[in-house]
């Protein structure tokens, strides 16, 4: 903004003076800062610009203020009056991402009313959560995907990209997407690296998957009290983020001593698995690292099953969920093949190419590579549908299997969760974190070009460029930036391993054992060893037929 006027130096005065109480008093600051807009729209001295960034500055007031006076009437006031600041504010700017935070910020607020508090039985918290997210579903699908531009825009300033991905981070985890949290909390500390409510969040809810007895939990215990530290080091950054209680809270957070790894499988010297780390791309049961110096580090697995039937059949799943790992494996393989041979030579042609491709003057890149990312994003998508084929059949759902999408399948017609995937109250959580991933893939959805993206690439034609880019469309034709490619290349493949973890949490919710006391058979699942052939019987080889 160009040096300020009188008028607007005045006004800011006032409404310095008008809140200095907020702390003691919130109604009288949320009624003051109500009556201070209606001051500035009325005074046409004001340029558009100040009138914006004083809306902006007393909608920032009533939010907090409603949020303090826990007041949903008052939350939908403060919302309309940072709708208005964001009207206002000038188009691609870091201001306007200010002012998109707070609209974000007031829907969270008001929606975060209607969680159920105190403590008690899971089966009596969870079902008023998930009706709590649930008859909010648009309104927080908004949010989020507000909150995710901003925490990933280049106009964005460090306190804002950092509260803007710690604030989904807190959405995520009442939904029960713990893995997406987790990835949405690091977001936050390295936007901001003295954020320490973020680094307290990510222990609280390493906290509660410790609790749930799920999981690698040496390996959760060590994590959790790495996180511990560093919210305890950071006590400053939390209560400029959020408040000396909140600081006070994570300062009485008490370490497990655990002696697990925090970053097992990452001292091999092996630029894959570095990779797959930094970006949590490995399906495993692990928050950091690989989870084990193995070489079969994708662990994974759906560990017991309780069954009435006597037979020594293998229960379907574990084959589906075998060829939805392997299918994974190659579409991350296939990311990281053309990362790393992008990194290398850029846009060089690699020799193994023997593509020859004409120029078409306009910086557009065509070859191997930029195939083999469309074709691993696509890939790591066509698993998200799979994952619900394999519930539909594991759970008896029934529908048509070529009619089943990861879209749609979570939910009923009237918009409740499949009644045949949750067990009972308290059980809930993995069914709801699968629903709500999908409907973040939907057009308004923070995931939504991901979606797009594999639309396009599967039904027409995709390019790389580096020149400008038309983005995902519905044309015959897309241009995508070459680094957009990449993000998107690897972000599908983070929701592809989302849902499949996800998925493994909905099977341990109906195999409990407390729940089976001695009237079902456990089947332990062993690890896979290929067929082996008696010494007369022929292995196959590449020229033989099928066997």
């Amino acid at each position: 903004m160009d040096e300020p006027s009188d008028e607007y130096r005045q006004l800011f005065k006032a409404l310095s003076q008008k809140t200095s109480n907020a702390d003691s008093d919130p109604t009288s600051v949320f009624r003051e800062s109500i009556e201070f807009v209606r001051e500035i729209e009325s005074m046409s001295q004001l340029d558009p610009l100040e009138r914006s960034y004083l809306t902006f500055s007393a909608s920032s007031i009533a939010i907090n203020a409603a949020s303090d006076l826990q007041d949903q009437d008052l939350l939908t006031i403060g919302l309309d009056l940072a709708e208005r600041a964001l009207e206002l504010a000038d188009a691609d700017t870091a201001f306007q991402k200010q002012c998109q935070y707070n609209v974000a910020n007031a829907i969270v607020e008001r929606a975060s009313l209607s969680l159920p508090r105190g403590p008690g039985a899971r089966e009596d918290w969870e079902p008023q959560l998930i009706l709590s997210r649930r008859s909010q579903a648009a309104l927080l699908r908004r949010a989020r995907r507000l909150l995710y531009l901003i925490a990933i825009s280049d106009r964005s300033d460090p306190h804002t990209k950092s509260a803007a991905a710690f604030n989904p981070a807190n959405e995520l985890d009442h939904s029960g997407r713990w893995s997406e949290a987790f990835d949405f909390y690091l977001r936050s500390l390295e936007a901001d690296p003295t954020n320490g409510n973020a680094a307290g969040n990510l222990a609280s809810m390493l906290q509660h998957r410790l609790g749930r007895g799920v999981g690698q939990l040496g390996h959760l215990g060590a994590v959790y009290d790495k996180y511990v530290r560093m919210a305890k080091q950071l006590s400053s950054g939390t209560i400029e983020f959020a408040s000396a209680d909140v600081a006070d809270r994570w300062a009485s957070l008490q370490e497990t001593g655990s002696l697990g790894h925090t970053d097992h499988g990452m001292h091999l010297d092996d630029p894959y698995r570095e990779w797959v780390a930094q970006h949590r791309l490995a399906l495993s049961p692990a928050v950091e690292g690989l989870g084990t110096e193995a070489d079969q580090w994708d662990t994974a697995v759906v560990d017991r099953l309780f069954t009435t039937d006597p037979s020594p059949d293998v229960p379907e799943i574990l084959r589906q969920l075998n060829v939805l790992k392997a299918d994974f494996i190659v579409a991350r393989e296939l990311a990281y093949s053309s990362i790393s041979e992008i990194a290398d030579v850029f846009i060089e042609q690699l020799p193994s190419d023997s593509g020859h491709y004409v120029d078409t003057l306009d910086m557009s890149l065509f070859g191997t590579k930029y195939s083999r990312l469309l074709l691993a994003h696509r890939a790591a998508l066509d698993v998200l549908d799979k994952t619900a084929v394999v519930a539909n059949e594991h759970f008896g759902v029934d529908d048509k299997p070529s009619a089943v999408t990861f879209r749609s399948f979570w939910h009923e017609k009237s918009g409740d969760l499949r009644t045949s995937l949750v067990k009972s109250d308290g059980y809930a959580f993995p069914v709801h974190a699968l629903d709500e991933l999908a409907s973040d893939i939907s057009k308004d959805g923070m995931y939504a070009e991901a979606q797009s993206l594999r639309n396009a690439g599967t039904h027409r034609i995709v390019h790389a460029t580096l020149g400008t880019a038309s983005g995902a469309t519905q044309r015959s034709t897309s241009s995508m930036d070459l680094l957009d490619l990449i993000e998107s290349s690897v972000q599908a493949l983070q929701l592809t391993r989302a849902a499949y973890l996800y998925l493994v949490d909905l099977v341990d919710e109906w195999n409990r054992e407390e729940d089976h006391p001695g009237l079902h058979g456990r089947l332990d699942t062993a690890t896979y060893s290929p067929p082996s052939f008696r010494n007369d019987e022929a292995t196959p080889s590449a020229d033989d037929g099928p066997v």
